[in-house]
């Protein structure tokens, strides 16, 4: 039984709380605003920023999930960087140091030619907001003992983009690589690591969590226009190498892999199927 502490406890968040009370841990949630928490999951509304330390508990283990009120450098500073310092601060001169997991972003690898890349590679994020997401990930671990998880393209639940687009029928965007992962599985991928780490095992800094198919954009949305059973939009009338992205980048769950994580969902067909039963389109008025 461990002490855990959960800061950010919305969608995946709140999931990944039920996870972890189930498999009998102590659980603390952090959330910025609302009052709804799991079940045996103590509660805490207020921002982290402004929490004072007696409010922070004593944790075993830390899960940093959290979710900028917009795309903005500035809003990511404030979500991301910000609140790791404020972890920092709290919990860099305890006796014992909690494990930090921080929700990262394969968005960090700014590499676009569509290299195949494992976390061997370096990330050489090309944006503000994936700077800021690096310099998290570097400012914990030089503090805290740190394991980042990088997610890829989070899908499932109630994040239909794709299916919504494919239903309306919007114009498609240019071709290029993309890596996926289903919200249930960005769920057990924490829970794991938890229980990993609760176990004695010695985690990496660094988890890139994506599905096993690196996947071409345009195959994922004629796989979904083809299930919908609507028309496909197809922005071509060219060869099937069409379909073979030059931009974008592939990603490598091995490490993950073998650790002794199992997917729910190792590819995207797998994963949009289960979300295509549960999929009802709205109705235009």
């Amino acid at each position: 039984m461990a002490k855990v502490l959960v800061v950010g406890c919305g969608n995946l968040g709140s999931g990944l709380a039920k996870e972890l009370v189930s498999a009998g841990h102590i659980v603390t949630a952090i959330r910025r605003t609302g009052t709804e928490f799991p079940d045996k999951v103590t509660g805490i509304t207020g921002d982290v920023l402004t929490l004072k330390n007696e409010h922070l508990p004593d944790a075993d283990m830390i899960f940093l999930i959290m979710t900028p009120r917009t795309r903005s450098e500035e809003d990511y500073q404030q979500a991301y960087l910000f609140t790791a310092q404020r972890l920092i601060d709290r919990y860099h001169a305890s006796t014992v140091q909690p494990k930090i997991f921080f929700v990262s972003s394969t968005s960090v690898y700014g590499q676009n030619n569509g290299e195949l890349l494992t976390e061997q590679q370096p990330a050489l994020p090309n944006s503000a907001t994936a700077k800021v997401l690096l310099a998290v990930e570097i400012g914990l671990s030089e503090r805290l003992p740190t394991t980042s998880i990088r997610f890829s393209g989070i899908y499932g639940g109630n994040r239909l983009r794709l299916i919504e687009q494919a239903q309306q029928q919007e114009e498609w965007p240019a071709n290029r690589w993309t890596n996926r992962i289903h919200r249930d599985d960005c769920i057990r991928v924490l829970a794991f690591l938890a229980n990993a780490h609760h176990q004695g095992q010695t985690l990496e800094s660094i988890y890139i969590a994506t599905d096993s198919v690196p996947v071409s954009l345009w195959e994922v949305k004629l796989w979904i226009a083809t299930s919908l059973g609507v028309a496909s939009n197809l922005p071509i009338n060219e060869s099937a190498s069409a379909f073979i992205p030059i931009s974008g980048k592939r990603l490598s769950n091995q490490r993950l892999c073998k650790l002794g994580f199992r997917f729910l969902y190792s590819s995207y067909s797998m994963g949009y199927a289960e979300s295509l039963m549960r999929y009802v389109p709205c109705k235009e008025k």
